[in-house]
């Protein structure tokens, strides 16, 4: 087993890299919105979306 974590040790690294930048976006966005600020940095009253 060893042998084969060895062989894709750049493929697991690569991985755990990406989803530490996921996490990060993901934690970031739900801190944005319990603080009630708006995550795009405008606000919404102007917005046409809203």
């Amino acid at each position: 087993m060893s042998a084969s974590i060895a062989e894709h040790l750049s493929t697991i690294l690569v991985g755990a890299v990406v989803l530490g930048v996921i996490t990060f976006a993901l934690v970031s966005t739900i801190r944005t919105y319990r603080k009630g600020k708006s995550p795009c940095g405008c606000g919404c009253s102007g917005c046409s979306k809203s």
